[in-house]
């Protein structure tokens, strides 16, 4: 399965509507490239997914790396 295809197309869809947080609608802030591999907290390198979204792309994480990397993508799924 393309692990990498599945996020990426999570991330676009959550770019493409241009969500933000409000009243009502509960989004949290998601890294595209984790802190720990590198990534940074610019706007570029944030998204705001569903929990779901969110919780599924933590997920695809753990499967799209190896080694050390992986290591850490558990760490932060759990």
């Amino acid at each position: 399965m393309d692990y990498q295809r599945i996020y990426q197309k999570i991330i676009q869809k959550a770019r493409l509507e241009n969500r933000i947080k409000h009243k009502g609608v509960y989004y949290e802030k998601h890294h595209i490239i984790p802190r720990s591999l590198g990534g940074d907290d610019t706007d570029s390198n944030l998204v705001l997914l569903t929990a779901k979204e969110h919780f599924v792309c933590h997920h695809l994480l753990i499967k799209m790396t190896t080694g050390t990397d992986r290591s850490k993508m558990v760490h932060a799924f759990w």
